[in-house]
């Protein structure tokens, strides 16, 4: 079952801390003193892993970087896939990292997936399909004016979001479960996904391979495109029951998200998230 946080009680304790807090946020709660709310939110994101999109080396953050470097000692030559590959920067950082590694790359766009194939080496396949909840024919929508950008999503509202027109391409679809059956693959050691407001979709689609803990880490992203999609971090608890969850930091480190909470979780500003299989 989903964990969730226990049903707050008002304690000794806290209202001690109230009481001793409350001169505090009388003084700063207040207009006057709006300036500097923000700023002190702001600083508490990114000291819990939100909004750190600090650009680092190859395209990737600097989160990510540290995080691959890592991580690569427990992928050695598993399979991986990469959901959302978009020009390949994970996947040529992946393969660098992991020369020995089955890394498939999957990026529906046509233009993009062409430019992909050029700039990947030969332990990377590339995959020109969408993934998602199920497998047949979705139209994927982009930036009318700016075609193979990096939020080309299976939703219009996504691109929408960001004050931009939608262009479409109708592409093919398949499921982790259906790719899995297909090519005969028992385990997936690390699969990153990166769909722009659909990775939710794209972890429904492993439905099977979840409950199996066939897929070792998985790392995903919420965004502000998931107020589009609908998609919450209570369906990503729901969803990844069996795994432990947590924020990317900055120096790749995870801080675990323990248990399900709205008020800790459901946070729709940028971040990395890194979900891990508990032994059977």
């Amino acid at each position: 079952m989903l964990q969730v946080t226990p049903r707050w009680r008002r304690g000794r304790f806290h209202g001690l801390k109230a009481r001793l807090a409350y001169p505090l946020f009388l003084l700063l709660n207040r207009p006057r003193f709006a300036g500097f709310g923000r700023l002190a939110y702001d600083f508490a994101l990114r000291c819990n892993g939100l909004a750190i999109n600090f650009p680092g080396p190859g395209g990737l953050s600097r989160a990510e970087d540290a995080f691959l470097r890592r991580l690569a000692p427990q992928l050695r030559d598993g399979v991986i896939f990469d959901v959302g590959a978009n020009e390949g920067a994970y996947a040529r950082r992946l393969a660098a990292l992991l020369p020995q590694a089955r890394i498939l790359a999957f990026e529906p766009h046509p233009r993009t997936a062409a430019r992909l194939r050029g700039r990947v080496p030969a332990n990377v396949e590339v995959v020109e399909q969408a993934v998602g909840a199920a497998a047949g024919s979705v139209v994927l929508h982009d930036f009318a004016g700016e075609d193979g950008s990096t939020q080309a999503s299976l939703d219009p509202g996504a691109i929408r979001l960001y004050g931009g027109e939608p262009t479409r391409f109708e592409v093919a679809c398949t499921t982790i479960d259906d790719i899995l059956a297909a090519r005969g693959i028992e385990r997936v050691a690390f699969l990153k996904v990166d769909t722009e407001g659909y990775d939710l979709a794209v972890l429904k689609g492993a439905a099977r391979a979840l409950a199996e803990r066939r897929i070792g880490v998985i790392q995903f992203e919420f965004i502000g495109a998931n107020i589009v999609t609908g998609a919450t971090m209570r369906q990503f608890f729901e969803v990844l029951e069996g795994y432990d969850i947590g924020r990317l930091c900055l120096n790749g480190e995870v801080l675990p998200l323990p248990a399900y909470s709205v008020r800790r979780c459901e946070i729709f500003v940028s971040q990395n998230l890194v979900a891990r299989a508990r032994p059977r």
